[in-house]
């Protein structure tokens, strides 16, 4: 079997995906971008295949995307099942292997960080309705967070800055938790001049980048609603705690989010880990070639 690379991805095929593959060309690496809507199989064969292709020509899958695909990836993992276990067949992500769907949300991520030791933010679980009239007793006062657990890139992500307002808010988001089954959690406020991006490629941190808000209005950093960037210089502290946050979570290719509460780098909290992280603004901020890395990333687990 080659070692060939198969990147596995829901939608459009994005600005970053196209990076990826460019730097797979130029580095003269076997790498195929693979939608998911391509997955197929039919009840006669009883084979999973990737259209009129067969799944079991790739020696190593990254499933970039996986929240709204899951059915696909499940189909595909159950496909080369018998390869994982001989090693013939590399899986990026040992989180995926394991089955559970809900294994890269916000809120699974708090509780494991939490169980391991990795300090995360004051975090409260459950229905709106709880997080309300329970959850909120766990608080010592406002401004608190609410978040969705299936967010990403700073998406449903509210600050709380009082009672009122969080009824209003609990009764905007109640439909989308009613008909969609969307899920929240709330969480203390830290105060904060900016966090850091660490982005995190199996045992290795490729580098940090400080993220901070150009608007004294907006409470989020992320460079996708405007946040300014800048390269980071952090502690072997934060680098150690970016490495075991992302291997807790089973996340190879990582983008852990770290502030400092109280603006003590002797307090350092996790604020979630990204499973297949954005990097336009990390590039800018470094100036690291992140596809080129990513790419030489994967080749190296087709020779583990």
């Amino acid at each position: 079997m080659r070692n060939k690379i198969a990147v596995f991805f829901g939608g459009k095929v994005t600005k970053h995906l196209g990076l990826i593959s460019q730097a797979a060309k130029k580095l003269g690496i076997d790498l195929d971008l693979v939608s998911y809507n391509r997955v197929s199989f039919d009840t006669e064969t009883r084979k999973v295949r990737l259209n009129t292709q067969n799944i079991d020509e790739y020696r190593v899958l990254f499933f970039r995307t996986t929240g709204k695909h899951r059915e696909s990836v499940d189909l595909i993992l159950d496909a080369v099942e018998e390869g994982i276990k001989s090693g013939e067949v590399k899986i990026v992500d040992p989180i995926l292997v394991g089955g559970r769907t809900s294994t890269t949300l916000k809120a699974y991520q708090m509780l494991s960080l939490s169980r391991a030791g990795v300090r995360v933010p004051k975090t409260v679980y459950g229905s709106l309705f709880y997080l309300r009239d329970e959850g909120i007793k766990k608080f010592s006062g406002f401004p608190l967070i609410i978040k969705g657990s299936g967010g990403n890139r700073g998406e449903r992500v509210y600050k709380v800055d009082g009672g009122k307002e969080l009824e209003d808010l609990v009764m905007k988001l109640r439909t989308a938790e009613v008909s969609e089954g969307k899920r929240y959690l709330m969480q203390e406020y830290l105060v904060n001049d900016g966090d850091f991006r660490v982005l995190v490629l199996g045992d290795e941190v490729l580098g940090a980048m400080k993220r901070s808000s150009t608007n004294k209005a907006e409470f989020r950093n992320n460079f996708s609603v405007g946040g300014r960037v800048e390269i980071a210089e952090i502690p072997d502290n934060l680098k150690k705690i970016a490495i075991e946050a992302a291997r807790v979570c089973g996340i190879r290719v990582a983008g852990v989010d770290i502030v400092l509460k109280d603006g003590d780098w002797e307090k350092p909290m996790v604020l979630e880990v990204n499973k297949g992280p954005q990097f336009s603004g990390f590039t800018k901020a470094t100036g690291i070639n992140v596809p080129e890395r990513i790419v030489k990333f994967l080749e190296k687990v087709a020779n583990e």
